[in-house]
């Protein structure tokens, strides 16, 4: 089936019934170009002192392919924001329901075991006076140890909060 040109707002709809159609598994291919009209195959701007500031506009081709169903539109550059607002909405319209849900659970769980981390940085070890010979030594080693290494994190997290504040200050 040859491409149909159809005008941007018919495009639109068209597009709109690619994706709502059910029955249609097959991939739809969006291309967009800008066109131009030189003859020759190379294309050269050329910068005239007589024509606009912005130098000249040209039209956005835009291509849609669904199967053996082709569609373009002829998108002239005054109304280009416009009809890419619209296009905008509608593709967020119809891949909303395609996307993957965030599971909020996962991300409540690791909050809480985040904050629970960052307050057991600021309790202490008990490591107590008994036990400094004999079959305690070893337990009371492994305290000194354990409290050695939540001052390391508590300094590291401490500098992490404070790099934090000062980048957001500035």
């Amino acid at each position: 089936m040859p491409q149909q040109l159809v005008s941007p707002q018919e495009f639109l709809t068209k597009l709109e019934g690619c994706f709502s159609d059910p029955s249609s598994s097959s991939s739809v291919w969006l291309t967009h170009k800008r066109l131009t009209y030189a003859s020759d195959g190379d294309v050269q701007m050329q910068e005239d002192d007589e024509n606009d500031e912005d130098g000249p506009e040209y039209e956005v081709l835009i291509r849609c392919t669904q199967g053996d169903n082709k569609f373009a539109s002829k998108i002239p550059a005054s109304s280009l924001s416009t009809f890419h607002q619209t296009y905008g909405s509608l593709l967020k319209s119809s891949f909303a329901p395609l996307m993957r849900k965030r599971d909020k659970k996962k991300e409540k769980l690791r909050s809480e075991l985040l904050s629970k981390k960052r307050r057991e940085v600021y309790v202490d070890v008990n490591i107590g006076e008994d036990g400094k010979r004999g079959k305690g030594r070893r337990q009371r080693q492994r305290k000194i140890k354990a409290q050695k290494k939540k001052e390391a994190e508590r300094e590291k997290f401490e500098s992490q909060s404070s790099g934090q504040k000062t980048s957001g200050e500035v």
